[in-house]
């Protein structure tokens, strides 16, 4: 008979860790468990779910404010009843601002409370979002969960693991159906595409990219520059700000803005490289999409992204906030065709080895038996 797990998600905006929920609810083993989630937020994240057969209810998300206390209340309740009505064996939390509600549902249900941790926080700020106690945290990279266990040793010392978030691994695509889909994008099949892919933000090094795109230009280097995503947060600012530095520098031609598509990891083989370019990365979906899909990554050398990407091997790592590093390392790829096919090979490799959606959904589940088998 398979276990209920109810997962919680707070999702304002579908981006990486709303997609990661998706993709691991979509591949549990329904013989042995079986998922609900409350979204605090209607949008894609609810729509996708339940596109994808995942029973999903839409309610506020709130947390437990001296303030205003009954907001939090209510939001505890609701997901107690919910859990209790649908027999959850165990409550997990997409991330640390949704574990509150759970967490105290948990208590009064004798079940354990798992949360992910997709973001640095400060011990105070830990403590706070998951003063209910918790069972065990799952954090997406070492990186981050030595930051957390350094910041607060005795909340995650001993009931925390790193598990990387899945991706989906595509067949490979031919070169006759790529280059189709380069055309569909109105991109040259010649001239090789450098893409960043994901959030539109300045901690996703914008700026960087903007700049090593201008250097490359200077020099003469033959390369169209993509920007697949959008500012979902700021409602497209900062990729309207994004589109007038391209256009103050003449760079117009050279850019082709995409904007934020729901069908994006079926576009990334149509680019040579991805960038990766930003300040922080707990893990990285796009790195890790990129990577799925064959195609080499430079990105910085920060947070998760040297857990994914080998320097040399799979790809380049570079300085952060070092646009000229950044072109540098792009250069050499795109002047040597044959080392970005073999550093694309190599990439897909190692996500098939180390970061598929069914070594993420089997370490997950096994963690779900540990804790539930802690209870008998």
């Amino acid at each position: 008979m398979p276990r209920r797990i109810l997962f919680l998600a707070w999702a304002p905006f579908f981006s990486g860790a709303e997609r990661a929920l998706v993709l691991t609810v979509r591949h549990l083993d329904p013989a042995r468990y079986v998922p609900h989630v409350i979204v605090g937020t209607a949008g894609d994240t609810a729509t996708a779910l339940r596109e994808a057969g995942v029973a999903c209810d839409v309610w506020p998300l709130a947390h437990i404010d001296l303030r205003h206390p009954l907001g939090g209340a209510h939001s505890a309740w609701r997901v107690f009843r919910t859990a209790r009505r649908i027999g959850a064996a165990l409550i997990h939390s997409n991330d640390v601002p949704s574990f509150q509600p759970g967490g105290y549902a948990a208590r009064l249900l004798r079940v354990p409370a798992v949360t992910h941790v997709r973001f640095p926080d400060t011990a105070e700020g830990f403590s706070w979002f998951l003063r209910p106690g918790i069972n065990r945290a799952l954090f997406v990279s070492e990186y981050l969960r030595a930051d957390a266990v350094a910041a607060s040793p005795v909340l995650f010392a001993n009931r925390s693991d790193v598990l990387y978030d899945g991706v989906e691994l595509p067949e490979p695509v031919a070169e006759d159906a790529r280059a189709a889909l380069r055309r569909s994008l109105e991109l040259s099949e010649a001239i090789p595409v450098v893409a960043l892919t994901g959030q539109v933000s300045e901690i996703k090094g914008i700026w960087e990219f903007v700049e090593a795109a201008r250097v490359l230009v200077a020099r003469g280097t033959p390369a169209t520059f993509v920007v697949l995503g959008d500012d979902l947060k700021g409602g497209g600012a900062m990729r309207e700000a994004m589109q007038r530095r391209v256009a103050e520098l003449g760079l117009t031609e050279r850019f082709r803005f995409l904007g934020f598509r729901n069908d994006a990891p079926r576009l990334i083989p149509a680019f040579d490289i991805v960038a990766v370019p930003s300040h922080v990365e707990p893990l990285g979906n796009a790195t890790l999409e990129a990577m799925a899909a064959g195609v080499p990554v430079v990105g910085s050398r920060v947070g998760g992204i040297p857990e994914m990407v080998l320097d040399g091997q799979t790809g380049r790592l570079v300085p952060p906030r070092d646009p000229a590093a950044l072109a540098d390392a792009l250069e050499g790829l795109l002047a040597v065709p044959d080392l970005r096919r073999a550093c694309g090979l190599a990439a897909r490799a190692r996500a098939e080895s180390h970061f598929s959606l069914s070594i993420h959904a089997r370490r997950l589940q096994e963690t779900y038996d540990a804790l539930l088998a802690e209870r008998h």
